[in-house]
């Protein structure tokens, strides 16, 4: 008889009421275990090494096509920057070109605005002084009396019927009259005045046409005309 003692077994009984072997199943072999983990890890060691490997080989593709295309990376750069330079230039140009026509076809100055004021300046009432601004002009003047005031606003109303000026913006800033020098009498004595006035905004190319032919600014009126024929006015 044999002094060990048979281990006990609490689940054979369920076993055999499951059909299942009245005896455990063996557990593996330790030696059989450590030779599938082994194999395991070393598939994932080389999984892991073909993968950086892969990664490594499409690194440098991707940089040997880049060194290709660098060359017409930077040409595309350069066009861009030329293609730059030449918008820029160009819009410097057409600014230009709108204010030099906008300058040849202004109204508000030489013969177009000289012939609406002699038009509209009385008899007997003398302009010294003509000042034009951007926007504006400003108008110095004399006259004697008798009538003196009466000339001075027949000019104010009539330059606010000119098609050049706005009439909102005509205004008589002073109008005095001089000391008596001469002691010839009240006749004698001058009145000077000052007036401004606002420019009107610019007319379509055809308005100033007809409206630089009706003043005889017959050069302005040819100049006007080559512009449109050029495009440069509509």
């Amino acid at each position: 008889m044999s002094g060990r003692l048979p281990g006990l077994d609490l689940l054979r009984e369920r076993r055999l009421e499951l059909g299942l072997p009245a005896e455990p199943p063996r557990p593996p072999e330790p030696r059989r275990l450590l030779l599938i983990g082994s194999a395991i890890g070393v598939a994932i060691v080389l999984a892991s090494v073909a993968a950086a490997a892969l990664l490594k080989l499409q690194g440098r593709l991707l940089e040997q096509e880049l060194a290709r295309l660098a060359p017409g990376r930077d040409q595309v750069e350069r066009l861009e920057a030329e293609l730059s330079a030449g918008q820029a230039t160009l819009e410097r140009n057409s600014k230009g070109n709108a204010e030099l026509v906008s300058a040849l076809v202004a109204v508000r100055s030489g013969s177009a605005l000289l012939s609406d004021l002699a038009g509209r300046t009385p008899a007997g009432l003398q302009l010294v002084s003509l000042q034009v601004g951007q926007d504006d002009l400003q108008l110095k003047g004399q006259s004697a009396d008798p009538g003196a005031f009466e000339r001075i606003n027949a000019l104010v109303l009539s330059l606010k019927a000119s098609p050049l000026l706005d009439p909102a913006a005509v205004t008589l800033n002073r109008a005095i009259r001089q000391k008596n020098a001469s002691g010839k009498g009240p006749e004698s004595r001058l009145v000077e005045f000052e007036l401004t006035a606002a420019f009107r905004a610019p007319a379509a190319s055809s308005a100033q046409l007809k409206l630089l032919q009706e003043l005889g600014a017959a050069g302005m009126a040819r100049r006007l005309e080559l512009l449109q024929q050029e495009g440069l006015l509509r």
